[in-house]
Formats: C-alpha cells, structure tokens, sequence
C-alpha cells in the first residue's frame, strides 16, 4: 500500500468526475459506477482510499451524489431530469453532444445530421435524434451494463444502486428533441472527438431519400443532392449499394441522373429496380403526378 495520505472517499470520487469526465452531463448511474468502481479499486491517482464505514447502499450514494452538488463538482440543470446532473465546464456542449452523452446509444440524424455535414444552409430549431426502441433499448442497456461492471454486477445490484435508464427528453437550450426510436438505430459514426455521434454523410444522403419529410422536404433534399452530390458521389453509390431498398435506389437514381446530370454506369444499374407500368412517385407523401421519367418508371411529383 502506498505510503501516501489518504483520501477520503468522497473526495475521491469528487476528483475522478473532474479529472475522467468530459461529457457535458452524467446520469445517477454512471456516477454509481463510476463510485462502485473506485471503491472496488480503493485508490485514485496512486493514493489509498479511505473506504465508507458502511458496504455501499443507495442511502450512501444518494450521499455522496448531493456531496458533489453541494461542492459543485456537479449542477442540477432545470429541464433535465433529476437523474442528470450537469459537469461544470461543458456549457458550450451543443444539444447534440448533450443528447449523446445523456443516450449512449443514440445518434443525431437527418436535418441536423445535414447541417453537421454542411450540406443544408437551414438552422433547424429540431434536433433530431434516433434511438432504439424500448424493448432493444433495455436490452442494449443490460447488456452494457455488463460489460462495465463485469464481476460488480452483482453487487451493484444488491446494493439498489441506480441502472441505466432511458431518459426522455423534449427540449433542451431551447431546441426541440424529435427522438425516433426503432429496432434498428441505424448507422453513425463518432466526430468532435468522441462527443457527439452523426449519421455519415453516404447514410445521412440515404435517409434523404427515405424520410425526406424529416430533411427539409423533398424539394430541399433535391436541392441539396444537386449542390453536394458530386462531392460525395462514391459514399453515396456505396451506402445504396449496401442499404439502399429498390425504391431508394430508383429515386436516388433519377435525382443524380436526370436532375444533377450524372451519368455513371454505377447509377445506371440501379434503373433495374425500376417497376414497369408502376405507380411509384419521386415523394412519396405527394399526389400523383402526370409528369414521368420512362427511364426511372417515376411519378416526378416534385
């Protein structure tokens, strides 16, 4: 055992949340595991800690969380929870970068995934949001909590401390939260140094064609393909190649061939998914239209 002063554990933790964590906010339950794993340690920085007098319980956490707050290593923010506690220092953190640090397994999509991209010149007062639904949820959130804990599952468990749940959330710094959840969350990749997680730019192009209602309308998706899509054409071809249903590829297709003027063999296959003497309309949530591509057997509506 070092020979150094101990600490005591209060401080402990109260040093680990400021020196480890970068999130804009923690939940109850990452600050219980983060607390179960410092005692299991029983040292922080090379120094012993002095452990509680007392087997950790839910009283002794609940404890030692209003400790923090009463030292301001952590804040109370009204309009979150109060199962979220704001980290000092981080006030600069996007709606976004929140979101994330709040949902670990969610993502930031369409409009404002476009505006990270720079692919929309709008400022969407919606931040949207996709995460899974409700039963995959639970399940990713039991399975994660496995994998932190490992071995001190159990013991987190006897000891009623705080799982990880879902928090909803419907406004945050003024903006909108639109969360869609679903089995399958969908694709994303990490940016700003691991703080926020966006859809890429081939997929966000893909959810374009798929929700065009939630990226500005299917009037501004055309736009946007007409100005950036050449720019990203071999991330979009891959992403519709790869996940891309039939009818996507046949209004990608049109879009990129007849309206951006690009003619590539790799656009031009996907005119076999295109339905002879179909109904199919460039939006889908639009009348018909006589207006029609013969080559893409497509109601242009748009």
């Amino acid at each position: 055992m070092s020979t150094q002063s101990q600490l005591a554990w209060r401080d402990a933790l109260d040093l680990k949340i400021r020196e480890e964590f970068r999130a804009p906010v923690i939940s109850n339950h990452a600050l219980a595991v983060a607390l179960i794993q410092l005692l299991d340690k029983a040292e922080y920085a090379g120094r012993p800690v002095r452990l509680p007098r007392s087997e950790l319980d839910r009283k002794t956490f609940f404890s030692a969380r209003q400790a923090l707050i009463d030292r301001g290593a952590l804040l109370p923010e009204r309009g979150l929870p109060n199962s979220l506690l704001r980290i000092p220092g981080r006030k600069d953190a996007s709606p976004g970068e929140v979101m994330c640090a709040i949902d670990p397994f969610g993502h930031v999509a369409f409009l404002s995934a476009m505006e990270f991209h720079g692919l929309t010149n709008r400022l969407p007062k919606i931040l949207y949001f996709v995460t899974f639904d409700a039963v995959s949820w639970r399940q990713q959130a039991l399975q994660r909590m496995q994998r932190e804990l490992g071995d001190l599952l159990a013991v987190f468990n006897d000891a009623d401390l705080p799982p990880l749940q879902y928090s909803n959330i419907r406004r945050l710094n003024g903006v909108v939260i639109e969360t869609l959840r679903t089995k399958d969350a969908g694709d994303w990749r990490h940016a700003l140094d691991g703080a926020l997680r966006v859809t890429g730019v081939g997929r966000t192009f893909l959810d374009m064609i798929k929700r065009p209602e939630l990226c500005g309308g299917i009037r501004h998706v055309i736009e946007v393909f007409e100005e950036h899509a050449l720019t990203y054409l071999n991330a979009i071809v891959a992403e519709f190649n790869t996940h891309g249903g039939k009818i996507d590829c046949v209004r990608a297709g049109y879009i990129l061939n007849e309206r951006c003027g690009i003619d590539r063999a790799e656009i031009d296959a996907w005119v076999v998914h295109a339905s002879r003497g179909g109904s199919r309309k460039l939006d889908a949530q639009a009348e018909y239209s006589p207006d029609f591509s013969e080559k893409w057997s497509l109601s242009i509506n748009a």
